[in-house]
């Protein structure tokens, strides 16, 4: 838990100490799925000048989140920009440079195998010769970076129990309606340890 972090080292115990961690533990029976959960997790900001989402069980890149600062500050639309993506599998992660190309959230498929609710997938990915994030038209769950006033102009909805696939395209939807643009991230900075494929996951 939590307590194991704060006291592994001095630098973590003064990150914890100065309250920059902060965690709200939720019982398994009281859960109403991701989305609910990402309300309540936003309620913990604490007037932090960015805001990022992610999945558990990953790695990061040394200095992730200067680099992603700056690849946001070059986007077309800063400060109402968004970085998302799907990161890369550990396998296919880099945590010192040369890093790999960034991928797009650029396509949306609906099949009548899953009541054909709309699937944020990955289609693209950027060039070396790149000097901006490119404009993309979704953001993924699994990590988005932003300036906080996100959370100040688009909530998340605390009323959408059990929502997981779904959530995406609202998410995104209510961004857009908002005048935010999403962009992808030139370079993999974040990795995931995802399941294998016989666990039931498609990566």
């Amino acid at each position: 838990g939590i307590e194991v972090f704060c006291q592994k080292n001095s630098t973590f115990r003064n990150y914890c100490e100065n309250g920059q961690v902060r965690v709200l533990y939720v019982n398994e029976t009281d859960a109403l799925g991701p989305a609910p959960a990402r309300y309540y997790n936003s309620k913990l900001w604490g007037g932090e000048t960015y805001f990022c989402q992610v999945d558990a069980h990953l790695h990061f890149a040394n200095g992730w989140d200067e680099l992603y600062i700056s690849d946001l500050k070059l986007a077309q639309s800063y400060p109402k920009a968004i970085l998302s993506t799907y990161p890369p599998g550990f396998v296919n992660f880099r945590q010192e440079p040369p890093y790999t190309a960034g991928t797009r959230l650029c396509r949306c498929r609906i099949r009548q195998e899953e009541d054909f609710v709309p699937r944020v997938e990955m289609e693209g990915r950027s060039r070396d010769n790149e000097t901006r994030p490119t404009q993309m038209p979704f953001v993924g769950a699994g990590f988005f970076f932003a300036p906080s006033q996100f959370l100040v102009e688009i909530p998340f909805d605390p009323f959408l129990p059990w929502l997981f696939m779904g959530e995406e395209v609202a998410l995104s939807v209510r961004a857009w309606t908002q005048g935010w643009n999403i962009y992808g991230p030139r370079l993999n900075l974040i990795g995931h340890q995802y399941r294998p494929i016989k666990m039931g996951s498609p990566h």
